[in-house]
């Protein structure tokens, strides 16, 4: 997969396990919320590392740069792509 500016993984959740590697290129960003409502990001730019999605998890990548290649395997499961300006949002207090 190649990301780029204009080309980036919008918020999703597959019903399979995703694993991501860095290939090359600039630093990625890859976004998870188990809940929906929480998140956590975490720089994508290890030769030597694998990154786990687990299945049911949102989550977005985008490159913080020109361009990132990585590998994947992101359409193995059933994906289900959140609406148009949709992210994790904390609950409000009542």
């Amino acid at each position: 997969m190649l990301l780029s500016i204009e080309n980036y993984i919008s918020w999703r959740k597959s019903n399979k396990e995703i694993y991501i590697r860095y290939i090359s290129g600039d630093t990625a960003v890859l976004s998870i919320s188990k809940n929906g409502i929480d998140a956590e990001a975490m720089y994508i730019n290890d030769l030597s590392k694998e990154y786990i999605i687990e299945a049911e998890c949102w989550f977005t990548i985008e490159t913080l740069g020109i361009q990132t290649e990585l590998e994947d395997n992101i359409h193995i499961g059933k994906l289900t792509v959140a609406p148009d300006r949709w992210k994790p949002e904390p609950r409000l207090n009542p």
